[in-house]
């Protein structure tokens, strides 16, 4: 864990380095594309070919001219200059100033447009647009009843069927792949769950709620404050962590099962086979209950909290649950008079 956390804060630190040097040479070239910085075209300058910037704002001043398309991306627009080709401005805002002019169309996606009177827009104004559908237009068919239509079901949920047997057996086989390379790290989370499972269910959901919270506030913060290559290595390695809790929790508690049948039918068997069965069950039990109507999430999304709070309860397997530093016994201290 020390070296992984050291790989990561060397990899951050690099990136911080090394980006700018690279954001100023392709702004000194007008290549880009940009990430993260504002960009601005100054009174009298031309911006040759394609302007795109990502978390960053476009400003362009009067009688500053863009040779091409303009695309912003959590970013804004303000322009009083003219941009010869299309604009397309995602999760931002737009303002045309009295001198603005766009010779080609304007699409924005939640993106507010706000135009002086003056500005000009040759093409045409797109807000919010709609992919247009391809399905063909809805006829009033008569229903199809008979045969044809029972054995249409039959074979739709033997088809989900199979579906999910698959998806058992795959989770089955991840498991005993798992359990071969931390087979104590997989037992210390499985032997937590039965252990104390409310307690493992209030860590999870409190560990997915901070989750959430996290990748919302970096992203927030990636939109406003334009920080976004310091927080998308920070939203990866944060979403990196979470998967990889989720997955060692359910092999956990498969492992668990599978050993708890190894002592309900009297048998024994390798670790890997025990962990790679009773996960092939639990899986297809907690999913089959998923394809029950409305309710059937209830169950696989509690055993999923369960299992995932157990594993930050061991802190990733590495130790069992409830041990406390021993102090080591005192010895007795014998002190002898001399005369």
């Amino acid at each position: 864990m020390k070296t992984m956390m050291k790989l990561t804060v060397f990899f951050l630190l690099f990136a911080l380095l090394a980006w700018p040097t690279h954001i100023a040479q392709a702004k000194g070239s007008d290549e880009g594309p940009f990430f993260g910085e504002s960009v601005s075209i100054s009174n009298g300058e031309t911006f040759e070919g394609d302007l795109v910037v990502f978390g960053g704002s476009v400003t362009i001043e009067e009688n500053g001219v863009v040779q091409g398309s303009v695309i912003v991306i959590g970013g804004s627009l303000f322009s009083d200059g003219e941009v010869r080709g299309d604009v397309v401005v995602i999760g931002g805002a737009v303002r045309l100033s009295e001198n603005a002019h766009i010779t080609g169309n304007l699409s924005t996606i939640g993106a507010p447009v706000s135009r002086a009177e003056g500005a000009r827009v040759d093409g045409s104004i797109l807000d919010n647009p709609q992919r247009p559908s391809l399905l063909a237009p809805e006829t009033s068919a008569p229903a199809i009843s008979g045969p044809g239509a029972i054995l249409s079901g039959v074979f739709g949920l033997f088809g989900e069927v199979f579906n999910l047997f698959l998806q058992s057996v795959g989770f089955g086989l991840l498991a005993a792949l798992l359990v071969l390379f931390l087979p104590q790290q997989t037992r210390r989370v499985g032997e937590a769950i039965p252990a104390q499972p409310a307690w493992a269910g209030a860590m999870g959901l409190g560990s997915l709620l901070l989750f959430i919270t996290a990748l919302v506030a970096l992203a927030l913060f990636s939109v406003l404050i334009v920080t976004l290559p310091l927080t998308l290595p920070l939203m990866l390695g944060i979403a990196v962590i979470f998967a990889s809790a989720t997955v060692l929790g359910w092999v956990g508690l498969g492992t668990e099962i599978g050993l708890r049948l190894e002592t309900a039918f009297k048998t024994t068997f390798p670790l890997p086979l025990s962990a790679g069965l009773g996960t092939f069950l639990l899986n297809l039990v907690s999913s089959g209950f998923g394809l029950i109507p409305v309710l059937g999430w209830i169950v696989p999304a509690l055993l999923t909290l369960i299992a995932l709070g157990a594993v930050f309860l061991t802190r990733f397997g590495t130790r069992p649950l409830g041990v406390k530093t021993q102090q080591p016994p005192l010895e007795s201290v014998h002190v002898e008079m001399t005369n």
